[in-house]
């Protein structure tokens, strides 16, 4: 592989900031607390932080180590270590293409079309193929992120313009609803939020991601720990924050066990190689570790203050907490506007500045993503990647925007989807976020765990963790390394090795098996 220049962070600050940016998003400050009301309060939030612990951090240092040893784009960096002929990507193909013929005998043309060319792609690239599935998701994660960064924007005028003083929450959910299907303002709102991003990865790693992330970061802490502290001082705030932290398990199901343990590998921005990009512009003398547990520290930080913020306000308005995803469009503007009465529209206009800030940031890492792909694997300038993403996400958005509500007008093209899957999402907006969240992101992960432990070796990871060569003595490896990485003196590393050849990747295919309808 041809070296190309490499560039670097310019301090552990910044990459802190950038990578926690990338992983606080929309996941921790709006899905998060959503599905916290819908599954019973303080269980789940329980539950979520231990597999955030088992499942999150230890694909996260996969995924950085993967990347610093590299020192390439997510599909350079599979490509840099996979073997040849490695049985596993051929295990799957050939899997893919049992499956295909299969479907294709009982009629299923389409769906078993569609397998088949997947698993020919396997079969062709390897390992590599995870890189590639790795950046194009990025990108499309982008596509339907940006229009949901966009509403935030249109929010936070309606807010300091006094056009959020609902006296109820269906009153709310129409205006929502009014401007959802307005196929104009959301498009153009989308490609707003977009051009933002793209912009900042204009500037490069230090001069553009690094500096808006050392802005934004500390400014999105600031503002949850005023909506937090604000929220905590209500009357009957007491009974949001025994709802949010007081676990009580009866009100826990199996649905809910297995949504944290997949909410806990999305809110990490896992499986999209950011991890796996922003690592690879860590220079060799920085230390992974640290800096990881600080990433999942500050992420897990966010969640927990963002429900603070919201349900004492819930509960102290009387709102219901299980409102589900309406909770942030339909219900909080009515609680503010329940308890804070004149003063709501800068209340609202805070926290849906907080939104959009926590969406920019993850929005950056997924531009850059693509960014870096395409510069490395194509040899073309920083400034020309930027603008071949920006188009192509550009388009997949504006088909998203005009159709986030229903199939309505992208009729043929919900035709081809049915004909595929037998049947399509309730829009084109719900079919990329199923496909990506649900099938993707968990195979991805499985991918990277499976390739990090067990072909490239878990030994070698352990030595990219540390500082290289200061903290761990190792010898030279043999093909045996990855038990021997077992009998590692650091308990912290052993354990950590054990999560990424066994644990992780069962947890993450009961996750995916779940989340895509396998078993309820």
């Amino acid at each position: 592989m041809s070296k190309v220049h490499r560039e670097h962070w310019g301090s552990s600050f910044g990459f802190v900031m950038a990578a926690a940016g990338s992983a606080i998003g929309l996941g921790n400050v709006w899905k998060f607390p959503y599905i916290t009301g819908m599954n019973g309060g303080g269980a789940f939030v329980l539950i979520y932080l231990l597999c955030a612990i088992t499942i999150g951090v230890p694909v996260m240092l996969a995924e950085m180590s993967l990347g610093r040893a590299a020192q390439s784009d997510v599909v350079g960096s599979f490509a840099r270590f996979a073997k040849n002929h490695s049985v596993v990507p051929k295990f799957f193909a050939g899997y893919g293409i049992g499956l295909a013929t299969m479907l294709f005998f009982q009629d299923q043309i389409g769906l078993g079309t569609v397998i088949a060319l997947l698993s020919l792609v396997i079969l062709r690239f390897g390992w590599i193929a995870a890189g590639y599935s790795a950046a194009l998701i990025a990108l499309l994660i982008l596509s339907y992120y940006a229009m949901i960064g966009g509403w935030f924007g249109v929010y936070i005028w309606k807010a300091l313009s006094g056009q959020l003083a609902f006296a109820n929450a269906q009153e709310a959910a129409q205006t929502f609803q009014n401007m959802a299907a307005n196929g104009w303002l959301t498009s153009s709102m989308t490609i707003l939020f977009l051009a933002v991003c793209a912009s900042v990865c204009w500037f490069g790693v230090r001069g553009g991601v690094e500096k808006a992330s050392k802005i934004l970061m500390p400014l999105l802490f600031i503002l949850m720990v005023i909506m937090a502290v604000r929220s905590l001082m209500l009357e009957g705030a007491g009974a949001g924050v025994e709802f949010f932290l007081a676990p009580d398990f009866s009100k826990l199901t199996t649905h809910g066990v297995l949504e944290a343990m997949g909410h806990s590998f999305f809110t990490l921005s896992l499986g999209m190689g950011i991890a796996v990009t922003y690592g690879s512009y860590l220079p060799r003398n920085k230390n992974i570790l640290s800096s990881a547990v600080v990433i999942c520290v500050l992420d897990t930080s966010i969640a927990l203050l963002a429900g603070l913020a919201i349900f004492p306000a819930v509960f102290a308005a009387g709102m219901s907490p299980g409102a589900g995803p309406g909770l942030l469009f339909n219900i909080l503007p009515v609680t503010f506007q329940t308890i804070f009465g004149s003063w709501s529209p800068l209340w609202n206009g805070m926290f849906f500045l907080l939104m959009l800030i926590a969406a920019i940031t993850s929005g950056i890492s997924l531009v850059e993503v693509g960014v870096s792909t395409c510069m490395n694997q194509w040899k073309i300038s920083r400034k020309k990647a930027v603008l071949l993403c920006l188009v192509f996400v550009s388009a997949f958005s504006l088909l998203s925007s005009v159709s986030n509500v229903s199939w309505e007008n992208l009729s043929g093209l919900e035709a081809v989807v049915v004909y595929a899957f037998g049947s399509a999402r309730s829009s084109f907006f719900d079919l990329l976020d199923y496909v990506a969240s649900s099938w993707v992101l968990p195979l991805n992960g499985l991918a990277v765990a499976i390739y990090v432990g067990w072909i490239w070796g878990a030994g070698k990871a352990v030595r990219e963790l540390y500082r290289q060569g200061q903290d761990v003595k190792m010898r030279a490896f043999s093909r045996t390394e990855k038990w021997k990485a077992l009998l590692l003196r650091r308990v912290p590393m052993r354990t950590w090795v054990f999560f990424i050849l066994f644990m992780t990747p069962i947890l993450v295919l009961i996750t995916f098996l779940f989340t895509t309808g396998f078993f309820s």
